[in-house]
């Protein structure tokens, strides 16, 4: 006669409960998890909302004083006057965008550059000669033109380095929590023979990995809603969508948390105390923080680089959340990110499988 199996339920509440309650009594956990990534957001939130500036030196003449008055009109521009000296002395420093001065030719006039900054002096470059032709056609009295251009205004929104910097956070926070808090957690409770005393009720083994998982949901869920609230609180940060967006977000740092905490399970299985966990959370997690797009984008690493960048867990993470927030897309619109998670969280449970211990 078969015994009925005992109900799993009641011990993954417990499980997941009491794996909640040692999460958020860590101080480590609170750190990493909440401050850490809202010490950043503040830090750096209001970096980049009005876009970058250029500043222009003129020296002070009658050629260019025609030409200052139309770029003085172009936002994002700032005007410093001053003697000639003085602003390629700056120019040199790295204060300075371009300098405008008179040229050797009569009529001329000289636009100073520096070649450390070649995307600048090419914008400052198109700026002006945009407006030294319109001073040529003013004296030229050409009045009707084979060419004109009509410039036509569309709907937009700026994209700021809020936009940019809070969705890498999220996914800070995720892989954080992920890796190292069920590394961290699962070792402690091996060490401490907490495992080996559940082995001694009818509690499965799937129950404690299913529980040890709750906890971490929760704990991520409540993550991305701090995250979230702070930046559109204080940052104005947009959810294009509004509660769609904000579902879709909460969606994919779950299929991330969960994706991950294959990693934290492998190093739990191969770890045997709590310092030899730090070094391979550090391998696993640290290069992904610093190179997988969470505080500046991939593209301003060295071409070589990137293709081995892109294909991080991470990586795939913080596009498909940055396609989410900045272009209002679905989540069946990022799945090749998806896929590419998904795949790391196979290759992460395989090894985890292959090597994790129960005792």
């Amino acid at each position: 006669m078969k015994t009925k199996s005992p109900n799993q339920i009641g011990p993954l509440l417990a499980i997941a409960y009491y794996g909640l309650r040692a999460q958020l009594r860590n101080r480590a956990t609170l750190f990493f998890g909440f401050v850490f990534p809202l010490m950043f957001i503040f830090a750096f939130g209001f970096f980049g909302s009005n876009g970058q500036k250029i500043t222009i030196g003129i020296a002070q003449n009658e050629k260019t004083e025609a030409i200052y008055q139309d770029i003085s009109k172009i936002e994002n521009i700032n005007i410093q006057k001053g003697n000639l000296a003085d602003l390629k002395k700056e120019l040199a420093s790295g204060k300075l965008s371009a300098v405008l001065a008179n040229g050797d030719d009569q009529g001329e006039v000289k636009l100073l550059v520096s070649q450390a900054s070649e995307n600048q002096s090419q914008v400052v470059q198109s700026i002006v000669s945009g407006a030294i032709a319109q001073q040529n056609l003013a004296l030229s009295g050409l009045k009707d033109l084979p060419i004109n251009l009509e410039v036509e205004k569309v709907a937009g929104r700026a994209f700021r380095f809020i936009d940019f910097f809070l969705p890498g956070m999220i996914g800070f926070a995720i892989l954080a929590t992920a890796v190292n808090n069920t590394a961290f957690g699962l070792i402690f409770l091996k060490k401490t023979l907490v495992l080996k005393r559940i082995f001694a009720t009818p509690t499965k083994a799937l129950t404690i990995l299913l529980g040890q998982g709750l906890a971490r949901v929760i704990v991520a869920l409540a993550q991305t809603l701090v995250i979230v609230a702070a930046g559109v609180l204080v940052f104005d940060f947009t959810l294009i969508h509004g509660l769609l967006t904000l579902l879709s977000i909460i969606l994919l740092s779950l299929i991330g948390l969960l994706a991950f905490m294959g990693f934290g399970l492998f190093i739990a299985g191969v770890a045997t105390d709590e310092n030899s966990v730090v070094p391979l959370t550090n391998i696993i997690v640290f290069p992904q923080f610093l190179m997988a797009g969470t505080f500046f984008p991939i593209e301003s690493l060295p071409e070589v680089l990137r293709p081995f960048v892109n294909i991080l867990p991470l990586a795939f993470f913080n596009a498909a959340i940055r396609k989410i927030t900045t272009e209002g897309v679905s989540l069946d619109q990022v799945f090749p990110q998806l896929l590419g998670i998904m795949l790391w969280s196979i290759i992460a449970y395989i090894a985890a499988s292959r090597t994790f211990k129960w005792e």
